[in-house]
């Protein structure tokens, strides 16, 4: 049967997620830096709020009756999705390595002291993993499409391009205190299309769990450096080049895992991930 809700309910829903991660970050903050380095007080605080997001977004799923996004395992759909996004998980293991041996050939080992280690992987994982994944494709893809209609191409495509674009959008956040505008920039045009080819794996998985785990996987492949260097890295050294390779690198990304996850939910796939 096919599930259709109001757009009042849709929306209902987007604002509480987006309530969720607010809330978290004003409980966060009343965490007191101490003796702790910038660096380290800002991974803790992300790690925190990260955990209390999640928890709020899966509050907001059992508030707005769709808790069958946590608990629906299709059988084999983690395997479905390695072979969905094995061009995504070839590419950040070329990342995860190449940054790994730079990082070992310019320093040796890690700056960051070991439980701050932890709690840097542990951020990763509730914010980008469980965070993102909820917000963009639990919450969002889910209730656009079902406003628009669950079993046609159309309330697919829209609920799929409302939450990539938004999802580049939320990058824009990444300006607060940075210079790095045009790594910025770069960001939001690859996460767009990254975003509408973590919703084609989704929509054919059925499974958030699996996005989870890859968008960790993928952060920490592109993020590894700041474990090395103690310190955050900037978006252009992650992508590489002067301003004008980091924007058409980015705009390179964007288009082929964008079109990618086009082909992902073409016409013929329909019975399937209606």
């Amino acid at each position: 049967m096919e599930r259709k809700i109001s757009w009042f309910k849709c929306i209902g829903a987007i604002i509480c997620a987006a309530a969720a991660g607010t809330v978290a970050n004003i409980i966060a903050c009343q965490i007191p830096q101490g003796e702790m380095g910038e660096t380290e007080y800002y991974l803790l605080l992300y790690c925190v709020t990260s955990f209390l997001q999640a928890i709020g977004l899966i509050s907001v799923l059992f508030l707005f009756k769709r808790k069958e996004v946590l608990t629906t395992r299709p059988k084999g759909s983690f395997v479905k999705g390695l072979l969905l996004s094995i061009v995504l998980i070839c590419y950040g293991a070329y990342m995860l390595i190449t940054n790994l041996i730079s990082c070992i050939s310019a320093q040796g080992k890690p700056s960051m002291a070991l439980p701050f280690v932890i709690v840097f992987f542990a951020g990763i994982f509730m914010g980008a993993g469980i965070g993102e994944e909820f917000v963009y494709r639990g919450v969002i893809m889910n209730f656009v499409r079902s406003a628009v209609g669950d079993k046609t191409r159309k309330g697919l495509l829209i609920g799929m391009t409302v939450s990539s674009v938004l999802f580049g959008l939320c990058h824009l956040a990444n300006l607060d205190g940075s210079s790095d505008v045009v790594g910025t920039i770069g960001q939001v045009i690859y996460a767009t299309g990254i975003g509408f080819y973590l919703a084609g794996i989704y929509a054919r998985t059925k499974n958030i769990w699996f996005n989870v785990v890859l968008h960790f996987f993928v952060d920490i492949a592109a993020l590894i450096k700041t474990i090395y260097a103690g310190s955050e890295v900037s978006i252009s050294e992650v992508i590489g080049g002067d301003p004008l390779m980091v924007i058409l690198r980015s705009i390179l990304i964007g288009v082929v895992f964008g079109g990618m996850g086009l082909f992902m939910v073409r016409k013929s796939k329909m019975p399937e991930l209606a």
